[in-house]
């Protein structure tokens, strides 16, 4: 009701407050002088502390605030006695300071600035904190720090936005109570085990900024504490009585503080690097073109790429083991996968073998078969409606795929993967479409060669199941199993005839993975089958990277690496050097470990630019 008569009353009552919150803070501050505090008990001592590093926010406004929500600010926000003395104990200095301190911009002889949940924060204020932030000084705020003004009204968003690096997005129900660090090895985490138990918990929501990084998540997948160049910020409010009991949250927020203390004060800021910076590539028939290619991506911050080495049932180098393109067969003694991984290694590129696993190729117009599937027409893979390969390619308007459970096509991929590794001096092998067509109305396959082996196995016709929900579903199980086998098998292959190759994969994200495409890819990093894996995001929308990068990384497990891919062949090209630097910047936001860029077309040189400039910039520290 208070609250309420404020907002309607603002003309009337603006000017007065002001005037009178600006004599309270003056006045707050001569009594901080005399060893007292207008706002409620503190250490005198500390309150005159001289040549202190931190200075800890007390925030009259904020105490206000809680005071008409019948909050205990006490208990929620921060015990500024048991604060200085867990600072003292780590060894770093503190003094508190009032809402007018900030305001008068008296922050100068600070290294730090502690912001906990302080809810309400004036323009003036504010403006003084990124004063501060860009002169070197490092600011740590938690929980709703700023999204409300010195009015008590809510912004639209934090006025700090820019210094604790996230947007604001909602408030939910939770049910967790510990945090998992991202970046172990982060100095904040030092002695800590994982998961770091927070047991208070008011369930805040974020995005992150493009220049923030990712230091830890909630198990639900809600970013628990972000790192930008002027300090780090925690979503949920570690300073509450029941939080700062807790020995591991007292302990993460002195290592935070000292580490902005020792450590980052005036230093510069890695943002979050990209480790893997991939492409995939199809070569040209042509190595000296290869060379430029190749060349020209190094020179744009890319290191790893993907050389199309299998693709459409066609080998793309001299094969013994399938038929190789006839684009490339028509040169002469030219080898692409062997021109790429000399010109990569001059580049300094990493080199991975591209194998387009079950994807079989097109169609021609008029229905025929692509080459593999006229010699092997057995191999399709069909759909419940189909009865030939040829109508399994039309109802897929002309695509064509091999039969993922088929034990020949299992064998054949085996062999031309095989051949591969043994053959070429690979740094690494990238799966891709090892996973079911996508059926429009059912999901594949009918090949009868695979109905036979799945009625062995399940005692029943996968045809004859009709509304059988238990047969359904133990005939679906019967697929992703016999496909989790595969690259059981595969991997295994790989290790034992390549030791130390790098094995990754490209994924749909779930569920569409599982429930469209059989392909349960979860199960193939919970082994530590592959050493990283690639989901596809397919989208223009940063927002939806976010979304999937992170949900990646909860399927994938905090031992297999995500390598974001991203598509710019969607992108208008006159939009695509914005529009690509802005996904994958939304990528290394959300602690994607790397990324990888398809795109049909050469990227333009102002990609490549956007790119180098953006988000794979070389680290300032």
């Amino acid at each position: 009701m208070l609250a309420g008569y404020f907002k309607e009353s603002e003309h009337v009552l603006m000017p007065t407050i002001r005037t009178v919150r600006t004599m309270a803070a003056v006045l707050a501050a001569a009594v901080s002088m005399l060893g007292f505090c207008s706002f409620g008990p503190l250490n005198p001592t500390a309150l005159a502390a001289q040549g202190a590093e931190a200075a800890i926010v007390d925030s009259g406004y904020t105490r206000h605030y809680a005071s008409l929500n019948a909050w205990d600010y006490q208990s929620e926000f921060v015990d500024i006695t048991w604060l200085i003395s867990t600072l003292a104990r780590a060894g770093i200095s503190a003094a508190v300071i009032t809402d007018h301190d900030l305001e008068m911009g008296a922050l100068e002889s600070y290294k730090a600035l502690v912001l906990p949940s302080t809810s309400c924060v004036s323009q003036l204020a504010a403006e003084r904190i990124v004063e501060f932030a860009e002169a070197g000084g490092r600011v740590f705020a938690t929980f709703d720090t700023s999204l409300h003004d010195d009015f008590w009204r809510v912004r639209p968003d934090y006025e700090l936005t820019r210094i604790m690096g996230v947007r604001h997005s909602s408030m939910k129900e939770v049910d967790t109570n510990a945090m998992s660090p991202s970046a172990k090895s982060h100095p904040i985490f030092r002695g800590l085990d994982s998961p770091i138990p927070v047991p208070r918990q008011r369930g805040l929501a974020n995005r992150v900024n493009p220049d923030a990084l990712v230091l830890a998540k909630w198990p639900d997948g809600r970013l628990a504490m972000t790192e930008t160049r002027y300090g780090i910020y925690c979503s949920e409010n570690l300073f509450s009585a029941e939080n700062a009991a807790v020995p591991e949250a007292a302990a993460l927020i002195a290592n935070t503080i000292g580490y902005l203390v020792n450590v980052k004060h005036g230093a510069g800021f890695n943002l979050g690097q990209l480790k893997t910076k991939a492409a995939w590539y199809t070569p040209p028939t042509d190595r000296d073109r290869i060379a430029h290619d190749l060349q020209r991506l190094s020179a744009a911050g890319f290191n790893t790429v993907f050389v199309s080495a299998y693709s459409h049932g066609r080998a793309l180098y001299p094969s013994q083991t399938v038929a190789q393109d006839p684009a490339f067969s028509a040169v002469d003694g030219f080898d692409p996968l062997q021109a790429a991984l000399e010109e990569g290694k001059q580049a300094g590129l990493s080199v991975h073998a591209w194998v387009d696993a079950f994807d079989a190729g097109q169609a021609a117009s008029d229905g025929t078969l692509p080459p593999l599937l006229l010699e092997h027409p057995d191999w399709a893979a069909m759909a419940r409606d189909d009865r030939t390969p040829a109508a399994a390619a039309a109802s897929q308007g002309g695509r064509c795929f091999l039969s993922p459970a088929h034990p020949e096509v299992q064998e054949f991929i085996m062999d031309v993967v095989r051949e591969l590794v043994t053959s070429y001096a690979l740094d690494g092998v990238h799966l891709d479409s090892v996973c079911y067509p996508e059926g429009k109305d059912a999901p594949y396959d009918f090949n009868p060669r695979v109905l036979e082996l799945a009625a062995a196995d399940l005692g029943f016709a996968p045809r004859s199941i009709g509304l059988n929900i238990a047969r359904w579903n133990g005939w679906f199980d019967w697929r992703c199993r016999n496909l989790d086998a595969f690259v059981d098998g595969l991997v295994s292959m790989i290790r034992e005839v390549s030791p130390g190759t790098l094995i990754s994969a490209s994924v749909y994200p779930y569920p569409d993975s599982v429930l469209l495409r059989m392909q349960d890819w979860s199960k193939w990093t919970a082994p530590g089958w592959l050493d990283f894996v690639v989901p596809l995001t397919d989208t223009r929308s940063a927002d939806l990277v976010d979304t999937l990068v992170r949900a990646a990384q909860d399927f994938a497990g905090v031992n297999t690496p995500v390598v974001a891919g991203i598509s710019a062949a969607s992108i208008p090209a006159k939009s695509v050097a914005p529009t690509l630097a802005n996904l994958v910047d939304a990528a290394r936001a959300a602690g994607a470990y790397g990324v990888s860029v398809y795109d049909s077309r050469p990227l333009s040189d102002n990609a490549l630019s956007a790119l180098l400039d953006g988000p794979f910039r070389a680290p300032s520290e």
